[in-house]
């Protein structure tokens, strides 16, 4: 049973590695700063020792984010190990101490300063494992302490115990209270029971890793377990932080406020964007029609935009090019009616135009003739001829007249 306990175990590591490793695939450090420490990524904010560049500084944003790489093989945070990063989700994965009561001499409860992190609610529960036990959750936030916890009775039902279940006897469980940090477990027994075997064990573990079996009551097989903690950076929320020069969110970044925590923000890539929020680089651009989160029809259909994407249809077709609306080919008919009716409407345009230039010429040739029937050339003469300028009168055009008299409407 134990060795099924722990293939199990191994399989869940394995498939929640591999989930990292393609949710985090744009995780990248600041240059000249060690990346990976074993098997885990470690995307800034969290970093190791300082840059190997001179004048680079630290690799890591906050003294919080600061982590050790022991041996190039094991993550430490303070003294716990550390498995996993998430950027995306603002979360970290470390192994915590379960803690044991066996007698007055044999007991250990353990002890967690998060100092900026705390015990995600969604991610975890509290369990206390054993007959006739019982364990509480501590935590201590600006000068006050409030906690949470579970008993398990076996009441002479040991044998009606199935594994897998954790329902309050040999097991029980609770959620975790918002805004837990600097947490400490407790476990303790009853006492004069005559029901319990083994030690109780209260520990805190994330969703879905800790499968509970009988023979837990009588030797637990865990010293340690993961839990999942949020983390946030700053102190501040988005809107007192914006500005100020130790803003975190780069290019193509949103700052989000994180509730869940009780201060701090996180960054996230805006849509159609990818990567590192907190690289100094920013987010990068997401080709959307090389991957599967387009709306085209196809990927020749697709035209990748700065942070978006369009879709469009070949020529000769119709449509918005996309699955729903999808493109259609033109056929014969509709596009000679289409031609033919455009070209229908420059002949029109054309034509008219040639009879407006001609109607203008006959109009200013009618005006000449109608000036030489009248005398108009022998009256010039006769007034250009004139000594005495006082007696002289002058022609005015007719362009001339309407301007001066405002086409004619002008009153005396």
């Amino acid at each position: 049973m134990k060795q099924n306990t722990n293939l199990r175990q191994l399989c869940q590591i394995l498939m929640l590695t591999i989930v990292f490793a393609s949710v985090e695939s744009f995780s990248t450090s600041i240059a000249g700063c060690k990346n990976t420490c074993g098997h885990v990524k470690v995307p800034f904010p969290f970093g190791i020792s300082n840059s190997s560049i001179p004048n680079q500084g630290p690799c890591f944003l906050e003294e919080k984010f600061e982590l050790t790489c022991e041996n190039d093989t094991k993550l430490v945070w303070g003294n716990l190990q550390v498995s996993n990063i998430s950027i995306i989700v603002g979360q970290v994965e470390v192994w915590f101490f379960v803690s044991s009561y066996c007698d007055s001499k044999n007991n250990y409860y353990s002890t967690l300063e998060t100092d900026g992190f705390s015990i995600s609610r969604k991610e975890n529960k509290f369990l206390t494992v054993g007959c006739d036990s019982y364990g509480y959750l501590n935590s201590v936030y600006n000068q006050e302490t409030y906690s949470t916890g579970c008993l398990t009775r076996c009441n002479g039902n040991r044998k009606r115990i199935e594994n897998g279940t954790c329902s309050g006897i040999g097991c029980c469980q609770v959620d975790i209270p918002p805004m837990m940090r600097n947490i400490s477990i407790q476990a303790f027994d009853f006492d004069n029971s005559t029901e319990r075997a083994g030690c109780s064990n209260s520990f805190v573990v994330k969703n879905g890793f800790y499968n509970f079996n009988v023979s837990h009551l009588d030797k637990f097989p865990h010293t340690e377990l993961p839990l999942i903690l949020d983390w946030s950076v700053g102190s501040k929320n988005c809107k007192a932080s914006k500005g100020e020069h130790d803003y975190a969110c780069k290019k193509n970044s949103d700052c989000v406020d994180v509730k869940n925590i009780g201060f701090g923000y996180q960054c996230k890539c805006k849509k159609g964007y990818e990567g590192n929020p907190y690289h100094p680089d920013g987010c990068k651009d997401v080709d959307e029609c090389k991957t599967s989160n387009h709306t085209c029809i196809s990927q020749d259909h697709c035209r990748d935009m700065d942070g978006s994407y369009e879709c469009f249809c070949p020529k000769g077709q119709y449509g918005n090019g996309t699955l729903a609306g999808g493109c259609h080919k033109r056929d014969v008919i509709t596009m000679v009616v289409i031609g033919s009716s455009g070209g229908l409407v420059i002949l029109f345009v054309g034509i008219s135009s040639l009879y407006l230039i001609y109607q203008k010429r006959k109009l200013i040739k009618l005006k000449q003739k109608f000036f030489q029937q009248n005398g108009g050339f022998i009256l010039l003469q006769q007034l250009s001829t004139r000594e005495d300028s006082s007696q002289s009168a002058q022609i005015f055009r007719e362009k001339e007249l309407k301007k001066a008299t405002n086409n004619y409407t002008t009153k005396v």
